[in-house]
This record gives structure tokens, sequence and C-alpha cells, in this order.
């Protein structure tokens, strides 16, 4: 036997249980056997193991000695003939790092479901994917950029091949009942997978995705050279959202009617996130999935991997994914400026802005940034949001210069494809095409906790960015806010939810009017100036009472009634509002035609396209 071979057969649909058989000629007389903690591209230990209910060893002898030796390890002792392994896992988990199966879908990461054999994980890994057989499952079909083999049809159950261990941990495989659209980029397939049967403009859906993935290459000049086929994988629930890259494909959740209804015309706000998460993946093809941190080559998934580089490959990836949609077409300049706002409020307004640096950021994702709190907004800087933004200020400051974002990341992808990059390489690359000064500027950005120049990397694109109060605590900008006439009512400055009833306090800003309050999370609001709290009160009596005054707020703490006072006045001016102020700049970053929403933003009153 010149592979390793996993059967996943889906035992219980009810119990969601898979039973695994792992079958391998041993080249040892200990082989150890683990299971990775973590997923590539998801910063955070998942600790797989834990879904691991059995576990048992034999040949054709007997029983084999298995030995557990940590949370995700076993050691197997071997006699020289084949070896048989068969455990059971559960899964239902509802995400796209793991494992999960239900009566529509089952959804296979081998990184959560096969066990690693040492010695043997640069060999061809084989999965055998059995039809279940219930009635349930008559007209399933498998979709996996793995490859087919021993006869296996395409679609089909059967088996299919990794070239190693690696590939296999990085190709997700989907059962279940899906339409299949297919397109084509530089002659390469490129597949559309979408789950359950919906109501949606499927064609209309790849029609889009092409033309992203267009101008994602753009950025690269062409595919990677290695890429033979592309796999979209949209598992499509009633409450989900998320995407994780690989090599060969993505795995995508989203709410069904985040996919485009067959009567719209424009992309409304759910279908231009899903589009702008395809794009965010796709540029991960490039952009993480071939050049990558050179701590990352190779992945070591017992343990945490630490980088500093996150930032640079999250945040360029989420600056490009939604640029490509106003790049390509699929979205207005106005809808682009709304997203972008809300982008730049998002950071703005959090505390963390000048508390963390996006170094810090990345190296720390294991323990902060993926193990959030109601404390984050005030500790954790997003290096996805503000590292978008410092690529923001790198494409101002580079097309000033006669260049652009895209051929500086052209350049290291060219430069760094073999090695990998350090946490210099952004730095050395900007040196080397000629931007001294900018190297050094951002080496200031990256590495220390300060805030961004971000209007005048606006001014650099055409766009003229100020800055208001926020209206509330939800108010980021964007379309739907009236940027010229927003009374400034007074600001809580905290995260309010109705549990049980009552108005409860989920985030408290530091600085703001709730802080300086003594408000903590966890209050229950009850009375404001003598007056009853609800959710539709609270925003009217803030309006309505004197700016300057102290209110008393009356709360529920745990068991007790407390009296507090609550300074009314407006925040701090931290909410973004962008316009074109030069329509050749804008034009020429955005790639389409901004005069006429120079026109419209400069007369309030004209219409403005859509």
């Amino acid at each position: 036997m010149n592979h390793v071979s996993y059967q996943l057969k889906i035992q219980d649909i009810s119990s969601h249980r898979i039973e695994v058989t792992l079958t391998f000629m041993p080249e040892l007389n200990v082989h150890k056997l683990s299971m990775p903690a973590w997923i590539p591209g998801s910063y955070m230990i998942r600790d797989f193991a834990k879904h691991l209910l059995t576990i048992s060893a034999f040949d054709t002898t007997g029983p084999l000695s298995l030995e557990q030796l940590d949370k995700q390890s076993w050691q197997l002792t071997c006699r020289q003939q084949p070896v048989t392994v068969i455990y059971q896992i559960y899964a239902y988990d509802l995400s796209v790092r793991a494992a999960y199966i239900d009566d529509e879908v089952a959804i296979l990461n081998p990184a959560a479901l096969c066990l690693g054999v040492s010695n043997l994980t640069s060999l061809p890994q084989h999965v055998v994917l059995p039809k279940p057989e219930l009635p349930v499952a008559a007209n399933w079909r498998v979709a996996t950029a793995l490859t087919p083999v021993n006869g296996t049809l395409t679609l089909g159950f059967g088996t299919y091949q990794a070239a190693d261990y690696a590939e296999l941990i990085d190709s997700p495989l989907l059962a279940g009942i899906f339409n299949l659209q297919q397109f084509n980029v530089n002659g390469v397939p490129h597949y559309l997978l979408v789950t359950g049967n919906n109501l949606a403009d499927l064609p209309r859906f790849a029609a889009d995705l092409q033309q992203i993935c267009q101008q994602q290459l753009a950025v690269f000049g062409c595919l990677p050279a290695d890429l033979n086929q592309y796999w979209f994988l949209l598992w499509v629930t009633e409450q989900g959202y998320g995407g994780l890259e690989h090599k060969f494909s993505t795995l995508l959740l989203c709410n069904r009617y985040d996919l485009p209804a067959p009567t719209s015309q424009q992309p409304d706000d759910n279908y231009q996130q899903l589009l702008a998460l395809c794009s965010h993946e796709y540029f991960h093809t490039w952009w993480v999935k071939r050049l990558m941190p050179a701590e990352f080559k190779p992945y070591q998934l017992a343990t945490e991997q630490y980088s500093r580089q996150l930032w640079l490959y999250e945040g360029i990836t989420s600056y490009f994914d939604d640029l490509a949609l106003v790049q390509s077409g699929l979205v207005s300049p106005e809808r682009y400026l709304a997203t972008l706002e809300k982008l730049i409020s998002r950071v703005n307004r959090s505390p963390a802005n000048n508390l963390q640096s996006l170094a810090d950021s990345s190296f720390t994702a294991w323990t902060k940034f993926y193990k959030q709190d109601e404390n984050a907004i005030n500790t954790v800087v997003s290096y996805y949001a503000k590292g978008a933004l410092l690529a923001f200020c790198l494409e101002g400051a580079l097309r000033e210069q006669g260049s652009s974002l895209q051929q500086l990341c052209h350049y290291m992808y060219q430069h760094y494809l073999e090695t990998g990059t350090d946490e210099h390489s952004l730095f050395e690359s900007l040196t080397a095409l000629g931007f001294t000064s900018l190297a050094d500027s951002a080496l200031d950005w990256v590495n220390q906790s300060i805030a961004l120049p971000i209007q005048h990397a606006a001014l650099r694109l055409g766009l003229e960015l100020t800055f208001r109060p926020a209206s509330d605590h939800n108010d980021l900008g964007g379309a739907g806010k009236q940027k010229n006439d927003i009374n400034c009512p007074a600001y809580l400055a905290a995260g309010v939810k109705v549990q049980q009833g009552l108005l409860t306090i989920t985030q408290v800003i530091e600085g703001g009017a709730a802080h300086q309050a003594g408000v903590m999370v966890g209050d229950q609001l009850l009375a404001l100036a003598g007056w009853k709290l609800t959710e539709q009160s609270l925003p009217q009596l803030l309006q309505r009472l004197v700016s300057g005054s102290e209110q008393p707020l009356t709360i529920y703490r745990k068991d007790r009634l407390l009296a507090l006072t609550l300074p009314i006045r407006p925040g701090p001016s931290t909410i973004a509002s962008l316009r074109v102020c030069n329509t050749d700049k804008a034009s020429c970053w955005l790639q389409q035609d901004t005069t006429t929403l120079a026109a419209a933003i400069a007369d309030p009153a004209a219409p403005v396209a859509s």
C-alpha cells in the first residue's frame, strides 16, 4: 500500500456521527496519529480531537496497542502488516472550519476528521466517501477540489486523492443537494456550487463571480501556475456567514436571502456582502495560499503558529475585496464609498485604535482577535479592518507617485513566492521600488498604536473625508444616513440589547457618556430623566434632553437598584463621510466614472445613480 486511506462513512445523520476508517502500511514499529488543533486561515486553537468519540486499532493478527499521548495524539504500536484504525467523530459544527452533517448536507473538512500518520504525511492520501444508504441522500452528489480516482465519476461518491496530507487537510468536501454553475477564467474552469433549492438567480451570481475573479487576476497579472481548477463551495443555511480560503477552493457560508433575487437589478446590501466575501477568499488564492508568511512554511498544526504579518495578508485582502466590486462595475462608486465610510468609522470609533498596533494584533490573534469579549472594542484592533485602511493609505501614497498598491502586490508575489515573507518584506519591497520615505512611514503605521493618515490618503485618491458625531451606537455612516443633515443627539457610547424584556448593556466604549456615568456591561436600563426606557424610547430621549445637562439614570445591576448620573452630550466626531472632490483621481482609482456622483453630492437635490 503506497498511500494512506480514510473512509468517511456517514454513520448516523440524526446523531451527527461519522465513522472514519484509516488504513495504511506502517513503516515503523511505532507511529504517532495526530489530529490538527487548528485549520490554516483561522488562527485559533479549535481542538478538533475533542469531537472524537471512540477509537481502536487492529491488523489481521488482532488488536493493536493505542495509547493517547495528549489531547490530540495517540501512539500506535504496529506489526509489519497493514493497519486499520476506526474512530467516530461527532460532526455538528455549523461553521466553515470543521465538520457538520444533517439530513440536507454534509460538510467535511479533513482537518477536523483525518488523523495524520507520522512519517507517512508525504504519501498520497485517499478519501473514500461511500454514499449514505438513506432515502434523504438519494439525490446527493459530492463536490471537492480533490482528484477523483479508481473510477470515481465527477461529483460522484467514491475515492478522491490528495498529493499529501497537507493537500488533504486543505481540501474540504461537500455532499448534498446542490446547484452547479461553471465559468472559465483564463481557460481555467471555475465552479460555483450552491446547496439546497433557493429562489435565486444563480446564473447571474456565476457571471458576477467571473467578473470578480478577472478583476483579482488583474492585480497579479496571471493565475497561479499550478491552478487547474477552482471551487466556490457555498453552503446556504438559515443563519450563518463566513468563509475560509483553500488552495483550490473556498468553503463559504451564507443566509438564503444573501443570494441574488431573480427580479433584482442591482446588488442589495446582503448580496453585496456575499460578493465581497467571495472576492476576499478568491484573492487569498494568491495572497496567503501561495505567497504566505515565511513562518507558515510549513504549517505546524499541533499548536499556535505566531506571525506579526496577518495584517498584511488579511488587511490587503480586505481592501481589494470590496474594491474589486466597484472596479468590475458590479456596484456603483456611491455604494462602494458608503461601504468605505463604514469601514473607516468602525476603526475610528474604537479606543483600541490608539492602544494596539497592527503587528501586535496579528501576533495575539490566537488569544485576542479570535476570542473577543465585551471589552474588545476598547482593546483589540482588527487587523482586517485597520489593515484594509493601511492598504488604503498605501494606495493613496503610491498613486500620488505614479504607482499603485496593485503593482506593489505584484512585485511581492513575484519576489517572495518561494521563500515567503518576513515582517520586513513589505518595507523592503517599497524601498526596492524607490519609495523609501513611504517605507519609513509604513513601518510606523504597522508597529505603532497610532491613527492612520486616512484623510490625507483620501485626498490623494480624489476624496474629501470629514467626520461627524454618531447618532447612535449602530451608526457607522454609509448609505441610509443623511450625511449633510444629521441631528447630533446625545450619544450613549454603549451597545444595548433587549434581554428578558429589559434594555441591557452589551458594550461600553471607554471615555463615552455611559463610561463616565459608571455604566457597566450587564446593567439593565430602567429609566432616564424619570422616563421609562425601552428600545424605542431611548433614542427619543437622547434626542430631546437638553444637551450639556446631567440626567438621573436608573438601572438594575444584578439584583441591585442603582441611581447614576448620565451626561447628555453629543459624542466625538468619529463617523466618516466621503465625497468626491477630484473626479480624475477618483475615476482612475475606481476605474469608474465618478462625475455624476460628484455632481450629485455637490447638489443634494440632484438624483444619484444607484
